[in-house]
């Protein structure tokens, strides 16, 4: 162990210095950061390891009081990549889009903690009815009090059918996720019922529906009103009222009057009057203006919770698993044309032996956290992942083993009894600001891969020329990449596995196999989400002895919130990024 703690001590405690470390993390990013948007996080003041198989930290009671409208939440986003959720890739833009925008149905909230069973379950939000006649029907009925914001062009009128259908068809046509809906074969609207006829079966259909990366309902007369209107401002039906962009400054909204939720007392919602995120990406600004009480809700680096507490004693510090997928994805010749050495599993398996997860996390997360498997991340819920440390996963779970010795033995099995020499690409610059253990990982990754003789030459990649080659599947060698978290576990298996013409936008490696894609079509054309359940499971036993991609930490994330912050959802929760209308909508401020 302390040979162990020896060489970790030489690949990361000296590379990254306290003062970097404020440099390079930044509110934003990905679950951490949209979840500091407006306060909605995952639990706990007293963190701890999630337990394997137990995603949710600890618990926090937290005492909330009657509801108090008005007031203003003042949160902090790191970037602001655009105000249009139909042309956006990014989580960020979608998690921005959420205060304005509405969609047929979401995702359930609670306020306090949510049950791991009712995690990525569905509720109604512009939907009134759903009919589901037989697979391929779905019968949509909308609520008739949804209103436009009461702003031109649109002038508050209601919301119908018509608008539905303009917003499938132009996400269809422009929106870079459209091959999420690629199975939706007609939509049509007669008032205030929506038709979907899907071409195939399709048992997650709802989910879809309430994906926060897919169909946000727009008003056509505001779109079309000039060719930049929807990167100018935002205009829908949900809570908020886009209210001012300043770069590098603040992005804010106005409470909608006219929104069409009320609590269950009957009160209208949102309570809050007003939204305002500071654009800040010092990590000394944000933690001293959260002690001063400039902001009510942050996201904190894990390397930096000890110095959160120290500084504001008096906060509520949740943690939970990070909602996002790292992993070592490979060439897609690996694939397409049989190149080596990524063509053999073996040398995938041997890649996947050589990291020593425990240690990743040990350095990028005090309070530990969960192994993802492939493909799905472990903040997704025990539900739906399936992990690799316990006896359910079966033979595959040797593959996520800490092993030197055995990944050596199997790259001489493989014809590589030296080693192989292999690039190494990465995000060079956003990621360590969005994702702070990026780097770190990295760091450790090529550490790591040179004990087991796996020799790497670091290719670091600015970050939009990473996202339009690599990320997209363009590079040589193997790449240590990110992916967002998918809305449904469906997604996950289509986008990764699928081509890409028929829903695989993040097959990045051209995995192409036919027995696997069989098998995922089978498993989503079932209906009945037990049965979804059991052959998705079956799914990632497959995968995990093929490894296509190699999974490697889910770190936990913490989030601080004043005291008088109140309201927050889903505690244990997970992060789907539709903070406004999963988050802000019941958030209020206490005096």
């Amino acid at each position: 162990m302390a040979a162990t703690d020896s060489f970790w001590n030489k690949v990361t405690a000296q590379r990254i210095s306290r003062r970097r470390a404020l440099q390079m993390t930044a509110i934003g990013g990905a679950s951490a950061g949209a979840i500091a948007l407006v306060g909605c996080s995952s639990s706990d003041s007293k963190s701890k390891t999630p337990a394997s198989g137990s995603p949710a930290a600890s618990k926090t009671s937290v005492s909330e009081g009657a509801p108090k409208p008005g007031g203003t939440l003042h949160g902090t986003v790191s970037l602001v990549l655009g105000k249009d959720p139909h042309k956006a890739s990014s989580f960020l833009t979608h998690a921005l889009a959420s205060y304005s925008y509405s969609r047929l149905l979401r995702f359930k909230t609670v306020i306090g903690e949510l049950g791991q069973e009712d995690w990525y379950t569905t509720e109604m939000e512009v939907a009134a009815k759903v009919e589901n006649p037989d697979p391929l029907t779905y019968i949509i009925t909308l609520r008739d009090d949804v209103k436009w914001h009461n702003l031109p062009p649109v002038n508050g009128r209601k919301l119908t059918g018509d608008d539905v259908v303009y917003s499938f068809n132009r996400y269809r046509s422009i929106s870079p996720n459209k091959g999420n809906m690629v199975f939706v074969d007609t939509v049509t609207a007669a008032g205030q019922v929506v038709t979907f006829k899907l071409k195939e079966p399709f048992g997650l259909f709802l989910n879809r529906l309430a994906s926060f990366q897919d169909l946000w309902i727009m008003p056509k007369e505001f779109v079309e009103s000039s060719d930049s209107a929807t990167e100018d401002r935002m205009l829908g039906s949900g809570p908020f009222i886009f209210d001012k962009f300043t770069p590098s400054v603040e992005m804010a909204w106005k409470k909608n009057p006219d929104y069409f939720e009320k609590d269950k007392a009957g009160s209208a919602l949102p309570y809050l009057d007003a939204v305002n995120l500071a654009i800040i990406t010092d990590q000394n600004q944000v933690l001293s203006q959260f002690a001063s009480g400039a902001l009510d809700t942050i996201s904190v680096p894990p390397t930096l919770i000890d110095s959160t507490k120290s500084q504001s004693p008096n906060a509520i510090i949740d943690s939970g698993p990070r909602n996002i997928l790292s992993m070592m994805i490979f060439q897609p010749e690996s694939y397409t044309a049989a190149k080596p050495p990524f063509n053999d599993d073996r040398v995938r398996r041997a890649i996947s032996m050589a990291i020593n997860r425990d240690a990743l996390l040990k350095r990028v997360s005090p309070a530990g956290g969960l192994w993802p498997n492939m493909p799905i991340n472990a903040g997704f819920g025990k539900s739906w992942w399936l992990d690799p440390q316990g006896s359910a996963i079966g033979d595959a779970g040797k593959n996520y083993k800490f092993d030197i010795a055995g990944g050596k033995q199997l790259l001489t099995a493989a014809g590589f009894p030296d080693g192989i020499e292999v690039p190494m690409h990465f995000a060079s610059t956003v990621y360590s600001i969005v994702v702070p253990y990026y780097p770190i990982v990295k760091d450790g990754l090529t550490a790591l891969f040179a004990q087991a003789g796996i020799t790497v030459k670091e290719v670091p990649e600015e970050y939009g020329n990473y996202i339009g080659t690599t990320f997209k599947g363009k590079f040589d060698g193997m790449a240590f990449s990110l992916e967002s978290v998918f809305s449904d576990i469906a997604a996950y298996w289509q986008n990764m596995f699928y081509s890409a013409d028929n829903g695989g936008g993040r097959n990045h490696s051209s995995v192409s196999d036919p027995e696997l894609q069989a098998k995922i079509k089978t498993m989503l054309a079932a209906q009945s989400v037990d049965e979804i359940r059991k052959q998705n499971f079956e799914l990632q036993k497959y995968t995990s002895d093929k490894m296509y991609y190699v999974p490697v930490v889910t770190p936990v994330e913490y989030t601080a919130s004043s005291p008088k912050l109140k309201g927050v959802l889903n505690r244990s929760g997970p992060t789907t990024y539709a903070v406004g209308t999963e988050g802000a909508l019941k958030n209020w401020i206490s005096a």
